[in-house]
């Protein structure tokens, strides 16, 4: 192949504008390299010229108007010798793009408007529906719409709606490490702006609670977070033996509950559901309020109409959230149906704080002088160690139960589905557990703390199906992303799954690989796997759902051995990754 000659510009074009000139009338593609002209070129009066004979015609030669025949004739001729050249030796051109360094992209970062994404102002139903919390998100199966548009546009997209504002999503882990650090302490999540309407226009109330868009909301988040901390901890400690009895009256439900070919029906969903409410009340209340008793429970108990009120208020805080949201002008069938449900949970609440409020009037002052742990719930705690008033601790418990205790009984569901579809993981880890307990039938905190496999399944179901599918701020201040200004401000979507579910973070990241967590990799980043967030807006509730799935997932695969023969079961979009299909396990007894 001819090697590229070095030619000052008006050279090259020189040249170009000859071969422009031949290829007009002749229907011929050549090279505007250098190195493919090399070949001799004959001129109109015979004599040779070489490249740079070529190289020295006068640009007012190239500019003269010839007539076609002429033009035919100097071309073949041309051609005869240019036709003889090798093939190599003829080069597509190369593109020398202005290329930007890194230091010049931290210095000089492009404008917000540079942010490459789909306009959709005209056509903004075609992706609207694509943004959480915004879109009507009816597709089922997972993220593929928002992966989509990241293969599209880029690590960084802007989404232009109509009514939302301007809206960035990122999903690579250095971008969502740096916005971590550029939080402070009054860092902001997205709000959840049915809830806020609630108690700020229906029920009147002062905080609108930690989901709301209220300016003094990340420093009250971040004073509440640090008044649970503590008895949170207590409470798991103290209060663990009631929650291993919880889990034994739902394997004894499951007993009851499964037919002949040991399958439990449709509505297994409500079980998991009201296990996890009773774990919920014993952490807040430390009591047991019945709701996996066999008797006491019917349709018109409290415990049947909360669970009621949970699923309902559930769904359409979603539906209320997704599409246009009307219910900012008057009240919607949604809306009034998630208000209804969330009365019946704010009723319950308020009956327990008046409950607890009393005995203490009742009590004797010096009994509290006496002992300062006194205080036996972590509702009794909040009211009177940190003086918070009912409505803010109504608002805080009921924040909890429709996103907490959701979160941990889909996390649930999802752990025993991959176990199911996994026999040789669920065998391994059935393995450990004997191992762990073969000594001591009962477990406690320090006995599931030495399982590590067991840890490493929850995380792996937790990197797969997540319970919150994306992470949202209001950025506080300017933050440069990926060489764009992302102004104060702006919504920012971090698609956390996208991030769980790609090669480059996660080999074979589509498969259920538990042992991934067992090796001490150096090179993984902490933000390629966030399922409860990070920093002073993570979940305050991820330590209670993780203790709270390792104890029940260590109970059922002791005794059972779990399976599924249906239909995958796949995740939808209801503010959380929830079960597409009824969850119809097979609990096989163990010899």
């Amino acid at each position: 192949m001819l090697q590229l000659l070095t030619r000052k510009s008006s050279n090259l074009l020189r040249l170009q504008k000859i071969k422009i000139l031949i290829s007009k009338y002749k229907n011929c593609k050549f090279s505007t390299k250098p190195s493919s002209a090399a070949a001799v070129v004959e001129k109109q009066d015979g004599i040779k010229m070489n490249e740079e004979n070529v190289m020295s015609l006068p640009i007012s030669l190239l500019n003269q108007r010839v007539s076609t025949s002429e033009a035919s004739g100097n071309a073949s001729s041309i051609l005869s010798q240019l036709n003889s050249l090798p093939e190599d030796a003829v080069q597509r051109p190369l593109d020398f793009p202005v290329l930007r360094n890194v230091s010049e992209l931290d210095d000089s970062p492009l404008p917000f408007e540079e942010v490459p994404g789909p306009v959709i102002l005209k056509l903004w139903e075609k992706y609207w529906k694509y943004v959480p919390l915004f879109g009507r998100l009816q597709w089922n199966r997972n993220i593929t719409p928002i992966r989509y548009l990241f293969d599209e546009y880029g690590p960084v997209v802007k989404l232009k709606g109509p009514f939302a504002g301007d809206i960035v999503l990122i999903h690579r882990p250095e971008h969502i490490q740096k916005v971590f650090n550029e939080e402070n302490d009054d860092a902001t999540r997205s709000a959840i702006d049915i809830l806020q309407h609630y108690r700020l226009n229906y029920r009147k109330y002062r905080f609108a609670g930690p989901y709301s868009a209220q300016e003094t909301q990340g420093l009250e988040w971040l004073k509440i977070k640090k008044t649970l901390e503590m008895p949170i901890k207590k409470q798991i400690n103290n209060q663990f033996a009631k929650l291993e009895i919880t889990c034994d009256e739902l394997l004894q439900r499951i007993r009851l509950m499964k037919n002949r070919q040991d399958e439990v029906s449709g509505n297994f969903n409500q079980e998991l559901l009201r296990w996890g409410m009773e774990s919920f009340w014993i952490i807040l209340l430390n009591k047991k309020l019945g709701y996996l008793e066999s008797t006491g429970y019917s349709e018109t108990s409290e415990a049947s109409r909360l669970i009621d009120a949970l699923s309902t208020a559930h769904l359409y805080m979603s539906r209320c959230e997704t599409g246009f949201q009307v219910w900012r002008f008057m009240e919607t069938p949604f809306s009034k149906k998630l208000f209804n449900s969330c009365d019946v949970i704010d009723e319950t609440i308020g009956k327990y704080i008046r409950i607890i409020q009393s005995s203490r009037l009742h009590e004797s002052p010096s009994k509290y002088n006496k002992n300062e742990n006194i205080c036996s719930s972590i509702i009794e705690n909040l009211l009177v160690d940190h003086s918070l008033n009912p409505d803010e601790v109504s608002t805080l418990l009921m924040d909890m139960i429709i996103l907490g205790v959701q979160a941990a009984v889909n996390s649930q569901a999802f752990l025993l589905y991959f176990l199911a579809k996994n026999p040789r993981v669920q065998k391994r880890l059935f393995n450990e557990i004997i191992s762990k307990t073969k000594d001591y039938p009962i477990l406690n905190k320090e006995t599931l703390e030495k399982m590590p496999y067991l840890d490493a399944c929850i995380k792996e179901c937790l990197r797969i199906r997540p319970p919150f599918p994306y992470l949202t701020r209001l950025l506080p201040k300017d933050i440069i992303l990926h060489g764009y200004k992302i102004p104060k401000g702006t919504y920012l979507i971090m698609a956390n799954q996208i991030t769980f579910m790609r090669e480059e973070n996660f080999e074979d990241p589509e498969k259920f690989k538990p042992e991934r967590w067992l090796k001490n990799d150096d090179s993984f980043s902490v933000y390629s796997y966030l399922p409860f967030g990070k920093g002073l807006r993570s979940c305050m509730g991820e330590n209670i759902a993780k203790l709270e799935i390792m104890l029940l997932t260590a109970k059922i695969i002791r005794n059972f051995r779990v399976e599924y023969e249906y239909s995958e079961i796949c995740s939808r979009f209801l503010m959380m990754n929830v079960p597409n299909r009824p969850l119809r396990f097979r609990f096989v007894e163990r010899d």
